[in-house]
């Protein structure tokens, strides 16, 4: 977003009304405004009142410069009590039930937000992308894709309807295999699919989308569904690329071009490209930890090894968890499962030492499970 919706001129009319803040969360220094407010995904935005410090809106995930405007105009709205009843309130609850990481409590508010406000409750789109949000959350994949299934009943074509997609059959993907994540797929995925064309939606959220539905293809054991799909949706990342007109706007999509190569079996596609990103950004750890995932899918160990290392001599917080993984999986690769089970406890201790707001709950558990995997108790 930054590289792509964040410096759109039409965001200029915002100026004067709203002050700009970007937070970094991987710097330590910015744990005690992660303390105060919570982030559970990234990117996420907040339009915090300054008199009182709350947190009057929040969005996970993506937006579009059309929804960043719109938020400023539903937040203005919001702060200013213009939107008086019930809808609003309830609403205004969730939200703070967000900021607590009360999820599931969040999402009851925002059901009773959509009850109260209608279909003609101007913030009914929002409300319902951040329900399915918060259903995924609250870790009942379940009630995730039951929400998700609701929402896109009346949820037009659209950013919004893109990413609700995106949410559910993710959601559908982590119930156990059997007849009810067949039926959730069943349902979403004919969605999904229109959905990848969706006029205004951003190219990370196409990029989700065609990720879920690939995997959800390789699932339900459909190999040439899932490769075909990985096929056009390396395309569209490369195409993007291609259109970016900046080397950290077209780095931006690396990440999920290994994803999409090393689902289409062709790893070494994404290599010359991260390649270009780590030397047009010499001051970002980000390509050489993107460079030491992909040498493991390419199965050349010291290479990886040695981009994790350069990785981790500029990275700081939480994101060196995922880099310190990577690590030892390159040591473990070259038959150094000792120095791969130090690097897997450096991770843990890391992990440990950072504040509770910050710590990567993912990075986190891959990393203690491979840690006992290599013998640590």
């Amino acid at each position: 977003m930054r590289a792509h919706v964040l410096l759109d001129a039409r965001l200029a009319r915002l100026a004067g009304r709203f002050v700009r803040l970007d937070v970094n969360t991987e710097e330590p220094r910015n744990a005690a405004f992660l303390e105060r407010f919570p982030i559970d995904a990234w990117p996420t935005l907040l339009v915090v009142d300054p008199a009182t410090e709350r947190v009057v809106l929040r969005r996970a995930g993506t937006a579009t410069v059309t929804e960043v405007l719109a938020l400023a105009r539903e937040a203005e709205a919001l702060t200013r009590a213009e939107r008086a009843g019930a809808a609003a309130a309830a609403a205004a609850r969730a939200e703070g039930l967000l900021a607590e990481r009360r999820h599931a409590e969040a999402a009851a508010a925002f059901r009773e937000a959509l009850a109260a406000g209608g279909p003609g409750w101007r913030g009914r789109e929002a409300a319902g992308a951040a329900l399915v949000q918060a259903l995924g959350f609250a870790g009942d994949a379940g009630a995730c894709v039951g929400g998700a299934r609701e929402v896109l009943r009346w949820l037009p074509a659209g950013a919004v309807r893109t990413r609700v997609a995106a949410q559910g059959i993710a959601c559908a993907l982590e119930l156990d295999e059997g007849p009810a994540r067949t039926a959730a797929l069943d349902a979403l995925e004919p969605i999904g699919r229109r959905a990848l064309g969706a006029e205004g939606a951003l190219a990370d959220d196409r990029s989700w989308l065609f990720d879920a539905l690939s995997e959800a293809r390789a699932a339900r054991g459909d190999e040439a569904g899932a490769r075909a799909l990985a096929r056009a949706w390396l395309r569209f990342l490369e195409s993007e690329a291609a259109r970016a007109r900046t080397p950290a706007a077209r780095a931006a999509f690396d990440a999920q071009r290994v994803d999409a190569a090393t689902r289409l079996g062709q790893p070494e596609r994404a290599l010359a490209p991260l390649r270009r990103s780590e030397r047009d950004l010499p001051g970002d750890f980000v390509p050489a930890a993107n460079l030491a995932t992909l040498y493991l899918e390419l199965g050349r160990p010291a290479e990886a090894l040695a981009a994790a290392d350069r990785a981790l001599a500029l990275a700081g917080g939480p994101r060196r968890i995922r880099v310190l993984v990577a690590r030892a999986r390159a040591q473990e690769a070259l038959g150094d499962r000792a120095g791969a089970r130090d690097t897997a406890r450096r991770a843990l201790d890391e992990v440990a030492a950072l504040p509770e707001a910050t710590k990567p709950r993912r990075p986190a558990a891959v990393a203690e499970a491979l840690y006992r995997e290599l013998g640590g108790e």
